[in-house]
């Protein structure tokens, strides 16, 4: 665009000579070319357009515990601690992860199949992440793997860029007593440490 703005700036100063009594609208029209904004406005836009883009790039990531819904444009800086594939391979394969920030709060994340194809040589984990534009759904299915009321969900414009944070926590395993499992909410999974309690046939060769 700014090649552009060049390009039509150095042309209708060549010209200037011939158009000084032309407006700009009557200028695109006089050359066949049709605009329905003057040329010094279409220069200024783009200047603000691009002005914008950049805020909108560095602006601060949002905290995982934020998401709440209210919008799909939220800016993560995460790990992704794990991942996983369920599914067949081409036909309706889909990546599972859970990502987490920098305060250690987790959120489900899911690649259906029609993202995947774009997505999965550049999905590691362990890797660290800044990303944007998922769409948030509620995280209401049969299994949860976070308690976070929502999950994200990877759509056309999502965005999702390597970047060098080493700051962000690691997996963190929460391990819950037995007598407390029931007390969580159906279908969460939780981490257990598996025990022993008897054995009832020993065979030594």
């Amino acid at each position: 665009l700014l090649l552009l703005v060049v390009y039509v700036a150095s042309s209708l100063a060549f010209l200037s000579p011939f158009t000084s009594n032309l407006e700009p609208a009557d200028l695109c029209s006089h050359f066949g070319v049709r605009l329905w904004f003057p040329v010094r406005d279409f220069r200024f836009s783009v200047v603000e357009e691009l002005e914008v883009l950049s805020n909108f790039m560095a602006r601060i990531p949002n905290k995982i515990k934020s998401i709440d819904g209210s919008k799909e444009t939220p800016k993560l800086a995460v790990r992704n601690t794990d991942l996983w594939f369920v599914g067949t391979p081409v036909k309706s394969e889909q990546a599972q992860m859970v990502f987490v920030d920098s305060e250690g709060d987790q959120i489900h994340d899911v690649c259906k199949a029609d993202q995947l194809k774009s997505w999965k040589a550049n999905l590691k984990e362990n890797s660290t992440y800044v990303m944007h534009n998922f769409k948030v759904v509620k995280n209401d299915g049969q299994f949860r793997v976070c308690e976070h009321e929502y999950k994200l969900v990877f759509i056309g414009v999502t965005v999702v860029r390597e970047a060098d944070l080493h700051e962000l926590p690691f997996k963190e395993f929460r391990f819950v007593e037995f007598g407390n499992v029931g007390n969580f909410v159906a279908g969460l999974l939780v981490d257990i440490i598996g025990v022993v309690d008897q054995v009832l046939f020993r065979h030594v060769s």
